[in-house]
């Protein structure tokens, strides 16, 4: 079931990637470059996810996977703030954000992986196999990139009267509940949570051209 539904996270992602690609391409905005680097993260980590579910977890794709997951938050959240703050400032957090991430990148690509984690392994494993000099970037960027994206939608929802202020801001709610289930022991509902939650947030996104 987990790998229909990592299969399905996919192909939506991939869709909403394409359709933001071709708008950058049209307009070549930083706040739509912001929402395309985080949707195909997102797209890469539902990937890994699904292949995990048929081949285990190849350590290359792993450590491609855990940087993904680990940083998407923040570029969403960096896309969102061009519509809450100056854009001088949310220049300034996508700056910041692609400089941890590209750290976290050399780190995870030249540390060791415990590879006694990825044998047999599938699905949600989360940073397990690799040392906490990779894993302390995750709340570095999933912090601010949480507080901004749902901050910045909900505030833009309340104090605009914005719609797709409201959107984003459920969708990125129902993606933090995944996480969630699965420290309960029901990782079947983080595949399922996370398609209704990026559906929603590229709903959002889409009424901020309407």
């Amino acid at each position: 079931m987990n790998l229909l539904l990592w299969s399905f996270a996919t192909l939506l992602a991939g869709y909403f990637s394409l359709q933001i690609l071709q708008e950058w391409l049209r307009k070549r905005k930083a706040a739509q470059l912001a929402w395309l680097i985080g949707f195909l993260m997102y797209t890469f980590s539902a990937l890994g996810s699904a292949l995990s579910y048929i081949w285990g977890w190849d350590e290359t794709v792993y450590r491609l996977w855990y940087v993904s997951a680990a940083s998407l938050v923040a570029f969403l959240g960096a896309g969102q703030l061009y519509f809450t703050i100056r854009p001088r400032w949310a220049h300034v957090f996508l700056v910041l954000i692609v400089g941890v991430t590209a750290v976290m990148l050399y780190q995870a690509l030249t540390v060791p992986v415990d590879l006694t984690v990825l044998q047999g392994a599938e699905g949600e494993i989360g940073g397990e196999a690799l040392p906490s000099a990779v894993r302390i970037f995750s709340p570095i960027l999933t912090i601010p990139g949480s507080l901004a994206l749902i901050g910045g939608a909900f505030f833009t929802a309340i104090a605009r009267r914005s719609k797709s202020g409201l959107w984003i801001g459920i969708g990125s709610l129902i993606i933090a509940m995944g996480g969630t289930f699965t420290r309960l022991d029901l990782p079947q509902m983080l595949p399922l949570a996370n398609s209704i939650g990026i559906g929603l947030i590229y709903y959002g996104y889409r009424l901020t051209k309407s």
